[in-house]
């Protein structure tokens, strides 16, 4: 474990081995992260946050309270989560600020396995972004991504299925709203195979990983 003599790291915040935090990032307690993590420069990771491990979170990162992000995720510079979706800094009648914690209006986002986030993703809140999917760069996600989508733009829409390796097999005509029934498909990088069912991608041969520490 590396942490940066500029970096803030509170007391609670729980980081795994071979875990990296570069130069003022600040980690908020209690937090979890994982083993071989890259925390980048001026990222910023709010209590509450539980990071899987071999996770690579760049600069300038805005990870607030309830986002849960597993194992072997790329979130790239610039992507900004939220947790409110209609927010407000005051009470009703403006006499008080509305505290931090916490709240009711709290929505919780989890990012699953190998999934991708592109810099300058803004993410909305109460969402799931699904296994090995991707969210192109300066995308506004509004709604959930389906494992293996790939989605961009604002808001954000489905224009491919990707490959574990990241490479798409499968490209969205500009007025297709859901993916054909496939019965196999071959990723041209590196040759792991999918079927799709019902807007499903399933593995036909899926490497084995075993389970990351």
């Amino acid at each position: 474990m590396s942490i940066h003599p500029t970096a803030i790291v509170e007391k609670g915040v729980e980081i795994g081995e071979g875990t990296f935090v570069w130069d003022n990032a600040h980690l908020r307690a209690p937090s979890t992260i994982g083993r071989d993590c890259i925390i980048g420069e001026k990222t910023y990771i709010a209590y509450g946050v539980t990071i899987g491990s071999r996770v690579k979170i760049n600069s300038f990162v805005y990870i607030c309270n309830g986002v849960t992000i597993a194992d072997g995720v790329m979130i790239s510079a610039g992507v900004i989560f939220t947790n409110d979706r209609y927010p407000r800094a005051t009470s009703p009648d403006l006499q008080s600020l509305r505290g931090s914690e916490p709240d009711e209006h709290t929505l919780e986002t989890k990012v699953a396995k190998g999934a991708t986030v592109g810099a300058g993703a803004v993410i909305g809140c109460g969402l799931e972004l699904g296994a090995f999917s991707m969210v192109g760069m300066g995308s506004v996600v509004t709604r959930d991504v389906k494992p293996f989508h790939l989605v961009a733009g604002n808001p954000a829409r489905i224009i491919a299925l990707v490959c574990r390796c990241g490479e798409p097999f499968y490209r969205f005509a500009k007025n297709d709203q859901k993916p054909p029934e496939i019965n196999n498909a071959i990723c041209a990088r590196c040759g792991l195979e999918y079927s799709v069912n019902q807007g499903t991608v399933i593995e036909l041969n899926p490497p084995a990983t075993g389970t990351l520490p």
